[in-house]
């Protein structure tokens, strides 16, 4: 049960990151999304959610395989030809799918308190694809374009909230379905809120443009008077119209046709668009490759590793059982905000006073009172908590109150 749990904080966090990188990819496939019956982003990322599903699935059952990342993509994505992809298509989408899988899921994922760069990434890309899509002029591709990014934001949103979940202690965390179903209603609140300010704004637009009409024309009365007499003023001046209106000789005519077929020609014929696309997809793979080399070193999950962690995991659950079988007796916790009002008190005689903006964390530090880490947990359990706590905890309080005490309170009496 503990490798079990082992396997699921690491792909929890390898799932998202997997995600982030097929997202990036389906961005790029935007460009080439005529190439398929079915739009191209689209079918990329169904069938990369059912490649990781089933890597997911196999891995937290037999463990980290480097096989596993071989067999999958090249089965699934066969799926391909069933849309009339080409061979070149099914060749780098299974490169990149085994590439991304190794490195996600073979090897541990670090980074979970740390953001990485996706989203500058993601963006990045996002505008570099709408440009060259512009430029080349790709029919159609607004719709796929907007709705990968949409769905990409979702989407992570999602998956780095079940990796904090999954990482976080379940006593002190809400369940998996309370976590899900607040992530959905804050969803449908920023669709429908979207959805209110699209349909209202041009309403509020016309409206306003109404009662500025209304306003300028009220507004103008003072002025009707000049402008009159400005059009009377106007109408008055004579505009001279030419008689004959300067010609290019038709000899001249003859002469400058072909010359500008003679230039269409030329500019059809230059590939100037090829250029393009060759351009921007080494700008592409450069700027990728730029972002791999900058990553943080990966750590290989040894089998050495992976037992050390179960063994820890282990060691903490007995630790949990028996601080469990010892937590049989609660303390008043008004009890212990009386000794620690005690303890100001006697430490302002001595002269450690508190300033008033400075948390009881600052003001130790400050004046050097080494105590142990779970003594602010505690703290903030009396202060803010129920009415009892476990009497190991208090008695942790207490005993780290009265060191203090021997320690810098009794010898300036001696």
């Amino acid at each position: 049960m503990n490798e079990v749990l082992s396997l699921k904080m690491v792909q929890a966090e390898s799932l998202g990151k997997y995600l982030q990188d097929i997202w990036i990819i389906a961005l790029v496939s935007v460009i080439f999304h005529q190439e398929t019956n079915i739009v191209l982003p689209f079918l990329w990322i169904i069938l990369q959610i059912f490649i990781v599903s089933c890597v997911q699935i196999i891995m937290s059952k037999t463990g980290p395989r480097p096989i596993i990342p071989y067999i999958v993509p090249m089965s699934v994505l066969l799926i391909l030809f069933l849309f009339n992809s080409p061979l070149w298509l099914y060749i780098i989408g299974t490169g990149i799918s085994i590439w991304r899988l190794q490195i996600r899921f073979n090897k541990i994922q670090d980074e979970q308190s740390v953001e990485s760069n996706y989203h500058l990434s993601f963006f990045l890309v996002f505008l570099v694809v709408h440009f060259i899509c512009l430029i080349i002029g790709i029919e159609d591709y607004i719709f796929p374009l907007y709705s990968i990014v949409i769905l990409g934001i979702v989407i992570q949103g999602a998956t780095r909230l079940y990796a904090v979940w999954i990482s976080t202690n379940k006593q002190n965390s809400a369940s998996l379905s309370h976590v899900a179903g607040g992530f959905s209603i804050g969803l449908v609140f920023v669709v429908g809120l979207s959805m209110l300010v699209y349909f209202t704004i041009p309403l509020l637009r016309t409206g306003f443009g109404f009662l500025l009409g209304k306003v300028m024309t009220i507004a103008i009365i003072p002025f009707v008077p000049l402008l009159e007499y400005l059009d009377k003023l106007l109408n008055k001046l004579e505009i001279k119209i030419p008689e004959e209106m300067e010609r290019i000789p038709s000899e001249e005519q003859t002469e400058l046709e072909p010359q500008e077929v003679v230039s269409e020609t030329l500019g059809g014929a230059f590939p100037f668009e090829l250029i393009f696309i060759v351009l921007a997809i080494l700008a592409i793979i450069l700027f990728l490759r730029f972002l791999m080399k900058n990553k943080p070193d990966e750590l290989i999950a040894e089998p050495s590793v992976i037992h050390y962690l179960n063994k820890e995991l282990e060691d903490q659950k007995e630790e949990h059982e028996h601080i469990g079988q010892q937590s049989l007796y609660k303390v008043d916790t008004s009890l212990l905000r009386e000794k620690y009002q005690q303890f100001e008190v006697e430490a302002s005689f001595y002269t450690y006073n508190r300033a008033k903006s400075e948390t009881v964390r600052d003001w130790f530090r400050r004046m050097e009172w080494g105590v142990q880490d779970e003594f602010f947990q505690v703290y903030e359990e009396v202060r803010y908590g129920g009415q009892t706590i476990s009497s190991e905890k208090a008695q942790l309080f207490q005993t780290n109150l009265e060191t203090i005490k021997k320690e810098f309170f009794f010898e300036k009496d001696v």
